[in-house]
């Protein structure tokens, strides 16, 4: 029941602010700034709300607490200078380590560059688990297995949200982890990376990626709570016989980061489906 109490205690909190987001004790509050005239007081206001809302109820943890500025305009613009209390909050320009977002890092510039290098870096870091297993004689099956429960997950984690705004060289930084697991598993019998794949039933993480983000994006189009994610239904044809579940297509994108992002690539994926 402790758990239960728990969000329940904190469900009420920041209510009144429509950009924000929580998981368990975990809370992310966004406020669209113009970047002509940059006002932070609104920002300054909900935090200063939430403050007096954990009066009595929980404590705010100001040392875990940054503030990042999202802001891809060549312009020089004023930097918030938010503060918790009497406690200043730090800005950051990225979520490195002791901040990262539900394990996902995230910069002031919407790149994935950074996220892309921490979990090559772990995911190459538990690749020492199958060359001790090969070292002691696990058959390649096994080593698969391995492979497919405690690395692979980490090149997957959260995949929807990252996966269709990736460099070419990010998703080939990827990819080669993939592939020093295959030279590992098969040892002198590998012969090429498709080949190896083929050999050990594994696809391509791009692969496997396009397939979470279309899952992912089903799993919006029918969901009763977050289906206001995506746009909605096309109204059908005045002569069809049935109405196609296609989108409303986003408006032009001004840029290709936002073209290439999470919420526009389900939208084209899902239209392509049912075109």
């Amino acid at each position: 029941m402790g758990s239960l109490c728990f969000l329940i205690l904190i469900n009420d909190a920041l209510t009144d602010t429509p950009h924000r987001w929580k998981y368990v004790d975990d809370s992310t509050v966004g406020i669209p700034i113009n970047t002509r005239q940059p006002d932070y007081l609104p920002f300054q206001s909900t935090l200063d709300r939430l403050k007096k809302w954990t009066e009595n109820k929980v404590t705010i943890n100001h040392t875990k607490t940054v503030v990042m500025h999202f802001c891809t305009s060549s312009q020089a613009m004023a930097r918030p200078q938010l503060s918790e209390g009497a406690h200043p909050l730090q800005l950051v320009q990225s979520t490195m380590t002791d901040h990262r977002l539900l394990c996902v890092t995230v910069d002031d510039r919407l790149s994935w560059k950074q996220h892309v290098i921490n979990i090559v870096r772990t995911a190459s870091y538990k690749l020492y688990m199958l060359h001790r297993l090969k070292s002691l004689g696990t058959p390649a099956k096994e080593l698969r297995e391995v492979y497919t429960a405690f690395i692979l997950p980490t090149l997957m984690y959260a995949s929807p949200a990252w996966f269709s705004s990736l460099t070419l060289t990010q998703q080939q930084q990827l990819e080669r982890t993939q592939k020093r697991a295959c030279k590992i598993i098969l040892g002198p019998a590998y012969n090429g990376y498709d080949k190896a794949l083929t050999t050990l039933s594994l696809p391509r993480l791009s692969e496997r990626h396009r397939e979470a983000l279309g899952k992912f994006g089903r799993g919006l189009l029918y969901h009763p709570r977050h289906r206001h994610f995506l746009p909605p239904d096309a109204p059908p044809p005045c002569c069809a016989t049935r109405h196609i579940n296609k989108l409303v297509p986003i408006r032009a994108p001004r840029t290709d980061r936002y073209r290439n992002s999470a919420i526009p690539s389900i939208v084209h994926m899902i239209n392509s489906v049912y075109s």
